[in-house]
């Protein structure tokens, strides 16, 4: 099946990002995967996406290293430069003072509601 056949049978069962919520793991990070003790966890959906990092090995507190709501006013970079994303609540790059990594009980109630409405296994990690 070539590129252009499998998106325009994913347009038919998806007309629309309504529905999409979709998650994936990845264990090692780095390169190439050298912090291999690290579990790297997305949460997305058209509502926000959600990276959660820990230790697997020791099994370690979840981390949120980047929590973006897409409802939330974003901005293209103001100069140029190679890279950029949208950043708001919280940003895995760290660029930003408050980009650093919490426990998702840290996060506002307001975001902690959104999160565990979507994702109510996540409360237990809290």
């Amino acid at each position: 099946m070539t590129e252009g056949a499998f998106g325009l049978e994913w347009r038919k069962h998806n007309p629309n990002n309504a529905a999409l919520n979709y998650r994936f793991d990845a264990r090692g990070t780095g390169a190439p995967g050298s912090e291999k003790e690290l579990e790297i966890e997305w949460f997305m959906n058209r509502e926000f996406r959600l990276g959660l990092l820990h230790d697997w090995t020791c099994n370690s507190a979840s981390m949120a290293i980047d929590f973006t709501r897409y409802d939330l006013k974003a901005e293209e970079p103001h100069q140029l430069q190679r890279e950029w994303s949208l950043m708001n609540v919280l940003n895995q790059k760290g660029i930003r003072a408050q980009d650093k990594p919490v426990r998702l009980g840290d996060l506002s109630a307001d975001n902690q509601q959104r999160i565990y409405a979507r994702y109510p296994e996540l409360m237990s990690r809290a």
